[in-house]
């Protein structure tokens, strides 16, 4: 059985949220197609846009036997560290194929690994299902995932792009947690950055 305080870590990082930027596109989809979501994400491991998602999984688990290997046979772990950005730099490329524009094409967006909000000037209704495709930047880590529009916050003249928000219902647990992981990393990373500002600001 599942600790208590371990099942409500698990639910913070779900729904840590992020401002980033990402490759986003969304489709609009019928009540038939989106019942149909779990079979597709079954079938999604066997596209190129999900090979990046695959690798970076597959890295995530290799990272702890490289970094023992690391310890005893660094020149080993050298070799592996090569052969391990060829096979990288192979999934990249075709994402990269498969996208078409879709990394150039980046907005910013408030992120979790439970749903999305962007600006978007179609009029979506609540409850409407999406198809989204979402590459995570810079790793360049295509996510797939399926949800609904559960809120929409329209510009005060009505004629800007409003807010719309997505809840995500169904994402493979590998892409979710990838998600997670970048997102902490994000935030580290952003915390590294104010730390050495205000250091830089007391040695003025």
């Amino acid at each position: 059985m599942t600790d208590n305080k371990d099942q409500s870590e698990s639910e913070r990082r779900r729904f840590f949220r992020i401002d980033d930027e990402v490759g986003l596109e969304y489709k609009l989809i019928s009540e038939d197609e989106y019942k149909a979501a779990p079979e597709e994400l079954e079938k999604i491991k066997q596209t190129a846009f999900s090979l990046s998602a695959e690798f970076a999984t597959l890295n995530n688990e290799f990272n702890p036997t490289l970094n023992s290997i690391r310890n005893s046979h660094p020149e080993i772990a050298q070799y592996l560290d090569l052969l391990n950005k060829k096979i990288d730099s192979i999934s990249t490329r075709f994402l990269e194929e498969e996208i078409e524009g879709l990394e150039e094409s980046t907005c910013m967006a408030n992120i979790s690994a439970s749903g999305i909000a962007f600006k978007c000037d179609t009029d979506l209704a609540n409850e409407q299902p999406v198809k989204l495709r979402i590459i995570l930047l810079p790793e360049k880590i295509g996510v797939t995932i399926f949800g609904r529009v559960q809120d929409r916050f329209r510009s005060a003249d009505q004629k800007k792009q409003g807010i719309v928000c997505i809840d995500f219902e169904h994402i493979r647990y590998d892409d979710q947690e990838l998600m997670i992981r970048h997102n902490l990393n994000k935030q580290m990373q952003l915390l590294r950055l104010r730390n050495e500002e205000e250091l830089d600001k007391k040695d003025e």
